[in-house]
């Protein structure tokens, strides 16, 4: 007889029942501030997936957080982050690096840290449906990003330096702040990437 693990888990109180075998937690329509329970998210030490979604109830929360020891979670790989109240992105995210996925959507977030450049294993950075009105300098120097999403944001800045020359795909459908020649000129520039 075999006997299976389970290692997805949709609820954190049932994930802490097995903290080594959640290799994805799936938070969804979360109705409460997750910043006080940095001692549960520490013990989920193989966690792999995190996906967390906002219920509607909470968008206007002022002070949304969620706990800074998900960054100690050495094997992290794919964070998606959907519809949380950040006021600011999330810096902690940054000292992830075994992260090759992070997206955050849907947000009043307006900047990216210059840290996000320590994230050399990144694969694809989506910052979708919020504020974001610049990059950061430093996203040039992410030469393993190949898939940036930046889909209705306020950015206005599409200077081709500002970009990793190595990108297959750039997103920046939805909203448009910036000008269609700065697009024409990045799409002239990255020829390679598609935009």
């Amino acid at each position: 007889m075999y006997l299976f693990k389970k290692t997805k888990f949709s609820l954190l109180n049932d994930a802490i029942q097995n903290p080594k075998n959640c290799k994805k937690l799936s938070l969804i329509f979360i109705k409460h501030n997750l910043k006080h329970e940095g001692a549960i998210f520490s013990k989920l030490v193989n966690l792999k997936v995190l996906e967390i979604q906002a219920d509607p109830i909470i968008y206007d929360l002022d002070d949304f957080e969620l706990p800074e020891e998900i960054a100690n979670l050495k094997k992290l790989k794919k964070i998606s982050l959907l519809n949380l109240p950040f006021q600011t992105f999330p810096q902690w995210t940054t000292n992830i690096k075994s992260l090759k996925y992070l997206m955050i959507r849907g947000n009043k977030i307006s900047s990216i840290p210059d840290s996000i450049c320590q994230l050399h294993n990144l694969k694809t950075l989506r910052i979708e449906n919020c504020k974001l009105n610049k990059l950061p300098t430093t996203l040039s120097q992410m030469q393993n990003l190949r898939i940036l999403g930046l889909s209705d944001t306020d950015l206005i800045d599409l200077s081709p330096e500002l970009f990793p020359n190595n990108l297959k795909e750039i997103n920046l459908s939805g909203r448009q702040k910036y000008e269609l020649h700065e697009l024409e000129n990045l799409k002239n520039t990255m020829k390679k990437t598609k935009i």
